[in-house]
């Protein structure tokens, strides 16, 4: 089995890498965000990325630091696929958790923009309720997830980068040279 995890920024691309895989390659996927909105519409609560958060911490401290992706990992292994890909992994304890499940079947994808302004740009594109309205309060919730979840100490662990500055197309380029042929079609495994 493969496990194919995106990890990045909000905006970065890491559910249009995953989307792609399973849109493109017919890759099942699985997102650790739904766990968490899934908890919120149970619980009556708004999907706010303020809601999020305080559920995402609740259930942390609740369960552990690898809470979601454990989750995540029993739901793979009842479907027993032969490859996954995994959208929204934020700390380095998700990626711990997941390599020390799957060792080298884990394969984790960074998904890298170097202009915050084009990630918000991409967060206003999909017009989702959870996102911030302006670009101030956009930048506020990225500090507030790098220190909340370490998502860039989580992207420091990834076996492959892809730099999402440009157009799909080459974004989607990028994505069958480092991710479909390195990984999917038994290339060398990173």
């Amino acid at each position: 089995m493969i496990v194919i995890g995106a990890v990045g920024l909000n905006g970065s691309g890491k559910d249009a890498l995953i989307q792609y895989l399973h849109e493109r390659h017919g890759v099942p996927m699985l997102s650790m965000g739904d766990l968490v909105r899934e908890m919120a519409a149970q619980q009556g609560m708004r999907p706010t990325r303020s809601n999020l958060h305080e559920l995402s911490q609740r259930a942390i401290e609740q369960q552990g630091t690898g809470f979601f992706a454990s989750t995540l990992i029993a739901q793979i292994e009842k479907a027993s696929w032969d490859v996954v890909g995994i959208t929204g992994i934020r700390s380095p304890a998700d990626v711990r958790t997941f390599r020390e499940h799957f060792g080298d079947d884990f394969v984790l994808v960074h998904i890298r923009v170097n202009d915050a302004f084009t990630r918000f740009e991409r967060v206003q594109d999909r017009e989702e309720a959870r996102d911030p309205q302006s670009y101030e309060r956009f930048l506020r919730q990225d500090q507030e997830e790098k220190e909340m979840f370490q998502i860039e100490e989580a992207a420091g662990m990834a076996d492959i980068t892809i730099d999402n500055d440009g157009s799909l197309k080459s974004f989607h380029q990028e994505i069958e040279e480092q991710v479909v042929k390195a990984v999917l079609e038994g290339g060398e495994q990173v």
